[in-house]
């Protein structure tokens, strides 16, 4: 059907052309008579004024309908018929000599089959071989023998020249399928190429010599932080650091690729690492964006592959000559007679094994972290019902500010690994807080990202706040900045969240403070 319409439009296309070129020759025919004064070598004035004027009446219909494109069937047959009559009829009434006339019906012949495309085109051709002999017949009483010769001649051309056209016009319809089918082939194969790029994992981006970005897909859009209308736009307006990056690398001879250095299009977004591909001899670049955070998280995971069953054999040995040195301070302290400085160290020993322990049961919590068991439910609901059970369990009355979270809110979690996660956050945050402030405080927010769409969950202290250099590495394990931290907290709450297909990042706050955000997918 596709290929019927595209034919059927050149089709259409050829038809006007055909009737604008058949109406100046019948102004032609009408008019040539009468400037060159010439009528009375005219064989019948009348009949070839009436036959030209008619004939122009006709081809004025002819195109006006053309250019309706109504029954393009019946317009591509009728009109040539029609051609052949008036002509033939304007070669009789016309001058002694009626070569010009021939000529112009082998044309209109040849036009005919052309439009047609069949093998009743012939028709055309025979129809003015038949306007030939009509002609002779009625212009010469008797023809002679050179009369003869001249009109099998003609004849025979005639249907030479027919037979030829039909065969090609039969060939150009072959060839148009062809075409046509290619260009629909090429059509899909480019769609089918947009939308493999469009869903890749990769974010890719096409920019101009001029740094314009001309093409982006779907991931490269969502990992800048979904830029409103980024094509045509300079790569500087969409993301200034890429643009630099871009802006400043060595130039590269031939089709090497350059590797760029990771970057933060937004604070919360993923970690980008690019790649810089030259196309067209320069005159446009590709730029790949591989999520650099992922990355680092498989060569983190490989890391701890290979060190976490090591590292729970040893917490398993530790533990039970470390449950043995405890009791034995708890019993030596409860000796009596004991010097203040024996107590003091006695306190120290159980202080310290106290928080070993806790570091070896971070450990073995780490290794042994178990597939999530994700379910949806309100986020109001559990904020509330959390923070009322985390206040009971401590011994001061923290201020906790909760903000209006709407009730329609849903996610997907694990109930008791998002608990998890929230009671580190929530020590943490008024640990920080009492240092800064002298007051335990903290404030939960909750919405949904007007941009992405995703709903996060930020928990905010009112401490000192995290530095810019400490901002990647507090989430590394081990690293800790006080002094009785195991550095294993909010690694282990971000291999939770990660595991729960959510992230947890540090982003800054004007008032000072930090503000840790749990961001939930919320096409999950």
């Amino acid at each position: 059907m596709r290929n019927n319409n595209k034919k059927i439009e050149f089709g259409w296309q050829f038809l006007r052309y055909y009737a604008v070129t058949r109406l100046i020759l019948c102004l032609l025919l009408l008019l040539l008579p009468f400037l060159f004064q010439a009528q009375d070598k005219l064989y019948d004035a009348d009949t070839y004024t009436t036959a030209a004027i008619s004939y122009l009446i006709v081809a004025s219909l002819l195109l006006f309908m053309a250019f309706v494109e109504h029954q393009f069937r019946i317009q591509s047959i009728i009109p040539p018929i029609l051609d052949i009559f008036f002509i033939g009829l304007l070669a009789y009434a016309g001058y002694q000599s009626t070569s010009v006339y021939i000529l112009i019906m082998s044309l209109v012949a040849i036009v005919g089959i052309f439009l047609t495309r069949h093998r009743g085109g012939l028709l055309y051709g025979l129809l003015a071989c038949g306007a030939i002999i009509v002609i002779r017949n009625y212009r010469l009483d008797d023809i002679s023998i050179t009369d003869f010769s001249d009109v099998s001649l003609q004849i025979a051309a005639i249907l030479a020249v027919s037979v030829l056209a039909n065969t090609l016009a039969r060939r150009m319809t072959d060839y148009e399928v062809e075409t046509i089918e290619q260009q629909h082939s090429i059509h899909n194969l480019h769609t089918l190429n947009k939308q493999i790029i469009d869903k890749m994992n990769r974010g890719v981006i096409v920019v101009d010599r001029d740094y314009k970005v001309q093409h982006i897909n779907q991931t490269a859009w969502y990992g800048l932080g979904l830029p409103e209308n980024p094509v045509g736009k300079p790569l500087k307006t969409i993301a200034d650091e890429l643009a630099y990056q871009l802006e400043t690398s060595t130039p590269v001879q031939g089709d090497l690729t350059r590797e760029g250095l990771p970057f933060r299009a937004t604070n919360t977004g993923p970690q980008l690492l690019p790649h810089f591909i030259p196309l067209v001899k320069g005159e446009k670049i590709l730029i790949t964006l591989d999520n650099y955070s992922e990355v680092l998280k498989r060569a983190h995971q490989l890391k701890l592959a290979s060190l976490g069953q090591l590292t729970a054999n040893i917490a398993h040995e530790v533990k039970n000559p470390l449950s043995a040195i405890n009791q034995a301070s708890q019993l030596l302290a409860e000796t009596e007679n004991l010097s203040q400085e024996e107590k003091e160290l006695t306190a120290i020993i159980q202080r310290q094994s106290k928080r070993i322990n806790e570091i070896i049961e971070n450990v073995q919590k780490a290794s042994k972290s178990k597939p999530p068991k994700r379910q949806q439910f309100l986020l109001h609901d559990f904020i509330k019902s959390f923070t009322q059970e985390y206040q009971q369990g401590l011994n001061f009355q923290p201020s906790m500010t909760v903000e209006n979270i709407e009730d329609s809110l849903t996610v997907h979690f694990d109930k008791s690994q998002l608990k998890q996660i929230l009671a580190n956050l929530f020590d943490n945050g008024l640990k920080y807080s009492y240092q800064n402030t002298k007051e335990y405080r903290l404030h939960i927010v909750a919405g949904q990202d007007p941009i992405s769409g995703d709903l996060f969950l930020d928990v905010i202290d009112e401490g000192p706040g995290v530095s810019l250099e400490d901002k990647d590495k507090i989430f590394e394990p081990f690293y800790t900045t006080a002094h009785d931290g195991t550095g294993l907290g909010l690694y282990i709450s971000k291999e939770l969240c990660e595991a729960n297909q959510a992230r947890l990042d540090c982003i800054p706050v004007a008032f000072g403070g930090a503000c840790f955000r749990i961001s939930f997918d919320n096409y999950q």
